[in-house]
């Protein structure tokens, strides 16, 4: 069965030399996706080419729906908030720099919840082989980095902790949260090419992912890996896929406990680890901690409807808020805050939709709803806004949804540009 939402591209794609469109779009989306494993520099290379995917779609190649509009809305009130936030502190450049970066997140957001709308099954095929080549990279180079092979560590760790290409450690463990899941998915279902070289590469990844000591990443691949395996579980219908599902699982296991022994066993790894191991560090806690400012900000953000302006957080206690939500208020005001939570709200509700419903990207939209949700809830424990692949899982969530309406509700669909 088709819909307009998967539909083939048309056979009046435009080709030159031998080359269509078509394949020029993917080979950009491909390169865009494999180049966000180096973020060291900013504008990072994927910003850059993202412009260029952009402009390569005007005018055609994307599905625009009204399922999109909360999406757009939420988004547009968010970032309309931290411009009236920014007002207050104009003249600060960082500032201004902050206001920018929001709006080309929310753009790439809006962007791949069009793209992925218009052909889910080839498009996020695209998007998952550029990530995981990615990841696999940005993570060997961690590793590498960790134990300071080839007098790699001064580039590639960050306080005795992995950090790969990326300038904090935090964020490049969750940024292989969404790859690592995807390819255990691939193994559960039987999917996976290439299972000996991409069983290797998904060790890499979540030894980077470990040794990158960031306890809310941890805790994020596990509940989103166990959320992922119980709702493949629970949705695929064969006797014999479901039998897999629990003989990988329980193999899984054993395979992460061997890999985790094995790292445990160096000395300086274990202390780290025990060092790390806990829900507060000496800096979460008292009047003056994380945990502290949180809460003594909350009664200084009701009394200011614009919010302290954006990075003011930290002028004020002397760190940042170390919560999406937080920021949220405090960087984007009343408006900002509400419209964010507001569109979290949104985003879990259309996710547990699009999962749930039977279409031939079902798994797909299993996939990115799983890391997304962790990566929601992650941040309450720390400031997620900007993470690019936040916002890429973002928007492909609701370009799947889109695609599923459209594909359970048709003829009716949406209007491919």
């Amino acid at each position: 069965m088709t819909s307009v939402a998967h539909m083939a591209p048309p056979p009046t794609d435009v080709r030159f030399i031998g080359v269509t469109l078509t394949q020029v779009r993917a080979v950009l989306v491909w390169l865009m996706f494999a180049s966000s494993f180096y973020v060291a520099i900013e504008p990072a290379p994927a910003d850059l080419l993202f412009i260029v995917v952009l402009a390569c779609f005007l005018g055609s190649g994307l599905t625009l729906s009204s399922v999109h509009v909360p999406l757009i809305l939420f988004l547009l009130l968010y970032n309309l908030g931290g411009f009236f936030s920014f007002l207050q502190v104009a003249g600060d450049e960082k500032a201004r720099m902050f206001v920018i970066t929001s709006f080309y997140m929310a753009a790439s957001a809006v962007f791949f919840a069009f793209y992925v709308a218009n052909n889910p099954l080839r498009r996020m095929a695209i998007i998952r082989n550029a990530l995981i080549i990615a990841a696999v990279i940005a993570s060997a180079l961690g590793v590498l980095g960790y134990f300071n092979v080839a007098g790699l560590g001064s580039e590639f760790s960050l306080y005795w902790r992995a950090v790969g290409t990326f300038k904090d450690p935090n964020v490049f463990a969750t940024y292989l949260l969404f790859p690592g899941v995807m390819l255990v998915q691939s193994f559960l279902l039987g999917t996976q090419r290439h299972k000996f070289i991409s069983m290797i590469g998904l060790f890499i990844i979540l030894a980077a992912l470990f040794l990158a000591f960031s306890r809310g990443a941890w805790i994020s691949f596990l509940f989103a890996t166990t959320l992922m395996v119980t709702l493949t579980f629970i949705l695929t219908p064969a006797v014999g896929t479901r039998t897999r599902i629990i003989l990988i699982t329980l193999f899984g296991i054993v395979g992460l406990a061997v890999l985790l022994a094995m790292l445990l066993s160096v000395e300086g790894i274990r202390d780290l680890f025990l060092d790390r191991f806990t829900f507060a560090k000496d800096y979460d806690s008292g009047e003056k901690g994380r945990f502290g400012n949180q809460l003594n900000s909350i009664p200084l953000l009701l009394e200011q409807p614009l919010g302290f302006g954006p990075l003011y957080f930290h002028k004020i206690f002397g760190q940042d808020p170390h919560s999406v939500y937080i920021n949220a208020f405090a960087s984007y005001g009343w408006l900002g805050g509400i419209s964010y939570l507001l569109l979290m709200l949104s985003t879990i509700t259309i996710g547990f939709k699009t999962v749930l419903m039977r279409t031939p990207w079902q798994n797909w939209a299993v996939v990115v709803f799983c890391p997304l949700l962790a990566t929601i809830f992650q941040g309450v424990q720390i400031d997620t806004d900007h993470w690019r692949h936040f916002y890429w899982m973002l928007g492909m969530m609701w370009g799947l949804f889109a695609a599923s309406i459209a594909y359970v509700q048709k003829p009716t669909g949406p209007v491919t540009l």
